[in-house]
């Protein structure tokens, strides 16, 4: 029985914490979109990657990698 258990309990963390992709950051966009992308933008409650940083700071749209729950 408590092998199932622990079976049980590392499927759920594998599911929680597999990456999940998102987009974090709007880009360059207009304050319109801006403000659309922030009333609906995804959030990550864990641990939060961004995996295309240098493409990022030239205001490229951000996206990471979340490794927890990703709520949208």
């Amino acid at each position: 029985m408590k092998k199932i258990i622990l079976i049980l309990v590392i499927i759920a963390l594998v599911a929680v914490l597999w990456p999940k992709k998102f987009q974090s950051s709007p880009g360059f966009v207009s304050a319109e979109a801006y403000q659309e992308f922030e009333a609906t933008k995804p959030i990550c409650y864990g641990f939060e990657y961004l995996t295309n940083r240098e493409a990022t700071f030239a205001d490229a749209p951000g996206q990471s990698l979340c490794f927890g729950y990703l709520s949208r």
